[in-house]
């Protein structure tokens, strides 16, 4: 049996409630934008299997082709750490992104709780 989600607190002024629901979409639409921002950052995945294996040669060391496999492996590997590091800078811009965001939701919440701690003082 499912319960009907409860009824909303309303304040005894129009205003009041019009200023809360305002507010409650501002912080809607704030966290809905982060939701669309994820469309936007072009990652490039990274496969374990392959992240390594440029660097692994089986043949022996002793002749000069060895050596500059070895050269284009870590030439290669270099490439890929580079683009590992740009993939975790940008990741690490978003989230925090993110993290200012939820700052600015927080302080709204705490803005409205001392806004209604007066209000409920004033009114007893």
């Amino acid at each position: 049996v499912t319960e009907p989600p409860p009824e909303p607190c309303l304040t005894q002024n129009l205003d009041e409630e019009l200023a809360v629901f305002s507010w409650i979409g501002e912080i809607e639409k704030v966290l809905m934008e982060d939701d669309n921002f994820d469309h936007r950052v072009a990652t490039q995945p990274i496969l374990d299997d392959d992240f390594l294996v440029d660097l692994l040669v089986d043949s022996p060391p002793c002749s000069g082709g060895v050596v500059l496999r070895n050269r284009y492996a870590v030439v290669r590997s270099r490439e890929k750490k580079k683009m590992y590091v740009k993939d975790l800078q940008m990741k690490s811009r978003y989230l925090e992104g993110v993290c200012r965001g939820l700052n600015r939701v927080l302080q709204c919440f705490i803005d409205e709780n001392q806004a209604l701690q007066i209000f409920v003082s004033s009114s007893i």
